[in-house]
Order: structure tokens, then C-alpha cells, then sequence
């Protein structure tokens, strides 16, 4: 499994703000690995994602490997892997769809598109059967 690093100088401020990365990794049960270089000049942090809770901590003498990401109130630093590349034949209507949603969002390219309405097709999906399954406990009870 690939994984992420942050490398910080290791600074009081810089521990302060590991343990706080440490505490938000425990909150969402995500796994951390957290080590010192052997000269103890850095700080190292190490996951599959890491998650942070603000920015701060990417300051000058952050090195990071990895992608970072705005999500919602906090940031994620995902792998730097290749994507795969797949064949995927859309009827015409779809393409016609996608055309016209591009044309709307013209900001965006076809690719952060797609990727937006699986991503929106997929919270659905499990909207709809978290609500199926809560009437089914509601009916049993």
C-alpha cells in the first residue's frame, strides 16, 4: 500500500501540531505512523492519508509527499499514484448531458466532472439505502 509523508523540522510548535494531527487520526480511526529522523532534526509522519485539521503545518519547512487536498473543514494528502485509464463508451444522450453540464461549469474540465457526479451518484446511492434500511428497522420495531 502506498502512503504519504510530512516532514517538519522538529520545533515545539511542530510536535504541538503532530499530536493534533495524531488526535484527528484517532478520531476518525485512520491509521498514523509518527517517528523522529535519526538525528531527531525532523519530525516524520506517515500514512496511507493523512488528514490534517488546517494548513498551518505546511509552512516553509514542510516536505510533503503526496497530494494535498481541501475536504470540507480539513485538508488530506493522498498518494501520488497513476489514475488507470479505462474505456468508457456513454450513449449519445449522456454525452449530450455531459457537454452541457461542462458548457455550465466551464471552469472545470470533462474529467473533474465525471469524477463530481460519481462522487455525488455514489452519497446518493448510500443516502437512499441508509434511509431504506432505516425504515426496515423502523417496521421490525
Amino acid at each position: 500500500m502506498e502512503t504519504v509523508s510530512i516532514r517538519l523540522p522538529n520545533t515545539i510548535e511542530n510536535q504541538d501540531y503532530s499530536r493534533q494531527i495524531r488526535d484527528f487520526h484517532k478520531k476518525k480511526g485512520q491509521p498514523l505512523s509518527i517517528r523522529f529522523s535519526e538525528e531527531l532534526t525532523h519530525i516524520v509522519l506517515e500514512a496511507p492519508c493523512l488528514y490534517l485539521p488546517q494548513r498551518k503545518a505546511l509552512g516553509k519547512g514542510a516536505i510533503v509527499d503526496g497530494v494535498l487536498k481541501k475536504n470540507g473543514s480539513h485538508y488530506e494528502i493522498h498518494p501520488r499514484s497513476k489514475g488507470k485509464t479505462i474505456n468508457l463508451h456513454l450513449d449519445s444522450e449522456l454525452v449530450a448531458e455531459l457537454e452541457q453540464i461542462r458548457m455550465k461549469v466551464s471552469s472545470k474540465t470533462q474529467h473533474e466532472v465525471i469524477l463530481e457526479m460519481f462522487i455525488r451518484g455514489l452519497r446518493a446511492y448510500q443516502a437512499e439505502r441508509d434511509e431504506r434500511e432505516s425504515r426496515k428497522e423502523e417496521g421490525q420495531e
